[in-house]
């Protein structure tokens, strides 16, 4: 088999690396820079909570799982707005890239609470769930028309489930039924569901994006011959596996040529020169 591949060159192969390098000047930089300040212990920054505090592995294992979900729906929401913009589908791409900067904005507050750490500024955490909410309802509304054609049903879920927690949390035990663990629980439950809908909805929709432009442009390229076959002996329209030549035709189907009249037919039997076997004598 005769290789098809080009060799790279030494200067294609470190190509990739320019990228890289750029990111690692930038990771180096930040830890430089953590290490150097004196105001907080480097340890705390560097550490996970969980081997810094001595507790066990399994310490917030639904929150940190919930961070994974946000991270799941905001990866997925971008890719498949790069994809749809690419793929000519921009009222799409503009749904998918504004819900994935809402997923980073809420990625970001569960991951280092910032409705908590806001407190000092004078944002209340009610004040905060409001600001969430607005920029939901807005992006809701200015891409109302590309949401309704993805699975709504999930987005729903999703939003029940985060008003369930927010009730719960706000609320807390003077909820009738609820017990301070009771609320716990149905708070954090209800918040990880919301996450998961949230991620599935943002995958599945930029699932079926993506796979809706492939499957058009698959259907607009046209069809590629098969491995082996050339030019010349690819199938005809009606089905023909060759191309029409007349070389390449059964004898059956090649079509008869002018009516040419041989020598011996010409000369005619033995003793009537000239005429021909089917013609009268005389």
């Amino acid at each position: 088999m005769v290789e098809r591949r080009s060799q790279r060159t030494t200067a294609s192969r470190l190509a990739p690396l320019l990228p890289l390098a750029g990111i690692w000047l930038l990771g180096c930089a930040l830890i430089l820079g953590l290490v150097a300040q004196r105001r907080v212990p480097y340890d705390q920054l560097l550490l996970d909570p969980n081997s810094l505090n001595r507790v066990p592995w399994y310490t917030g294992l639904v929150s940190n799982l919930g961070i994974l979900g946000w991270t799941t729906g905001t990866a997925t929401g971008f890719f498949g707005s790069w994809v749809a913009r690419y793929g000519g589908r921009p009222g799409a791409a503009s749904m998918l890239r504004w819900g994935a900067v809402l997923s980073t904005v809420l990625l970001f507050d569960d991951l280092f609470q910032l409705h908590v750490v806001v407190k000092p500024l004078g944002l209340s955490k009610p004040m905060v769930y409001l600001g969430y909410l607005v920029a939901t309802g807005l992006w809701v509304l200015l891409q109302l028309r590309e949401i309704r054609r993805t699975r709504v049903e999930l987005l729903i879920a999703s939003g029940g489930a985060f008003a369930v927690s927010v009730v719960v949390d706000q609320l807390g035990p003077s909820l009738p039924l609820l017990t301070d663990q009771g609320s716990l629980v149905l708070e954090d439950a209800s918040k990880f569901l919301g996450v998961l809908a949230w991620a599935q909805y943002f995958a599945l929709t930029s699932s079926d994006i993506v796979t809706s432009i492939v499957k058009r442009q698959a259907a607009e390229r046209p069809p590629r011959s098969r491995r082996g076959d050339t030019p010349d002996r690819r199938a005809t329209a009606d089905g023909d596996p060759l191309d029409g030549r007349p070389e390449d035709r059964p004898a059956y189907d090649k079509p008869m040529g002018p009516v040419t009249t041989s020598a011996a037919n010409r000369a005619g039997p033995a003793g009537h020169p000239g005429r021909r076997h089917d013609q009268p004598g005389g």
